[in-house]
């Protein structure tokens, strides 16, 4: 990736410019289903339903999306249609998923967590993690996990012992990734956003039975089990608006939008960070870096992601 970086950053010059997009939010619920919104109109349609069990789990594959339910299944969709495509089994209660690389990481229900290689499907090692683990986050290479303790660990990327990150009242329920804090949750409905350099509580919420969390511009977004989506103003922390599902609520994501891709870590204004962005998604294979809508990580993607940068945002 050495000569993508270096030609990149010649290329950086231009003025910060102003981003938009057009996000959509799928969400699942206890009984299978998942469902789609834009950031737009807040109004969810049926997407996909394996109708087998709670959802605890959607991330991003490649341009799909991997679905975790609560009795072990990992179910791959395609992240256009919805259509199934393939799926493991891996054996055990699941209460939350990422996904590194070509591996799931797997919160089992006893706390404990294990790598399970997506090609297996079944989980092949133990990672060595705080006890009571609840919910888990990968970012920028980095390792996150909550636990029922209420306290938030991280493990650096390269390093095999664990930091206290930050603490909550009480059990984490769920962290969530914005480009410049985490965001997390526990089990008496308090939410705050912890800078990532390790600053000081950034923001405090109060939520009601959340379920999951996530994140689209300037929102931050929270699933309610009675079948909500509460959108948070970023900055200000304030409840701006509902969106209302027809089923009950549990695991969020958002997919960004096509109207600015330039702008890779979402902040809203194209700038050099979003380059290194693009790298890390690259090396991720993440769908973010699909900049040429083919469905595919590829080196033709660095082009496309130059020109998108270079035309910037209206």
């Amino acid at each position: 990736m050495t000569h993508i970086r270096t030609a990149a950053i010649a290329l950086l010059a231009a003025a910060a410019t102003t981003a938009s997009a057009d996000d959509q939010i799928f969400v699942g619920g206890p009984a299978g289903a998942v469902y789609v919104a834009d950031s737009d109109t807040g109004e969810f349609t049926y997407f996909a339903c394996f109708c087998i069990g709670p959802i605890v789990s959607i991330q991003p594959l490649g341009s799909d999306l991997l679905v975790a339910d609560s009795f072990g299944g990992l179910w791959q969709l395609d992240g256009v249609t919805g259509v199934f495509e393939t799926g493991a089994w891996t054996g055990v209660q699941i209460v939350d998923m990422a996904i590194d690389g070509e591996d799931a990481i797997v919160v089992k229900a006893d706390g404990s967590v294990m790598r399970t290689p997506l090609a297996v499907g079944f989980p092949q090692d133990t990672i060595d993690a705080p006890a009571g683990v609840t919910s888990v986050l990968l970012f920028d290479g980095d390792m996150y996990v909550g636990t029922n303790t209420g306290e938030i660990h991280r493990k650096a990327q390269g390093e095999s012992t664990w930091s206290l990150f930050g603490t909550m009242p009480s059990a984490i329920r769920t962290l969530a990734a914005r480009p410049e804090a985490l965001v997390v949750a526990d089990n008496l409905d308090d939410a705050r956003r912890i800078l990532w350099a390790g600053g000081p509580d950034d923001g405090y919420y109060v939520t009601q039975e959340v379920v999951d969390a996530g994140y689209t511009g300037d929102f931050t977004l929270f699933t309610r089990s009675m079948g909500e989506v509460s959108v948070y103003d970023a900055e200000t922390s304030t409840l701006v608006d509902t969106w209302t599902l027809p089923v009950e609520a549990s695991a969020i994501f958002v997919r960004p939008g096509n109207v600015c891709k330039a702008d890779t870590n979402r902040n809203g204004v194209l700038e050099a960070g979003d380059f290194s962005a693009w790298v890390a998604a690259y090396n991720r294979g993440d769908f973010i870096a699909d900049q040429n809508n083919d469905l595919a990580v590829t080196p033709a993607d660095f082009s496309a992601w130059v020109a998108a940068y270079n035309r910037g945002c209206d």
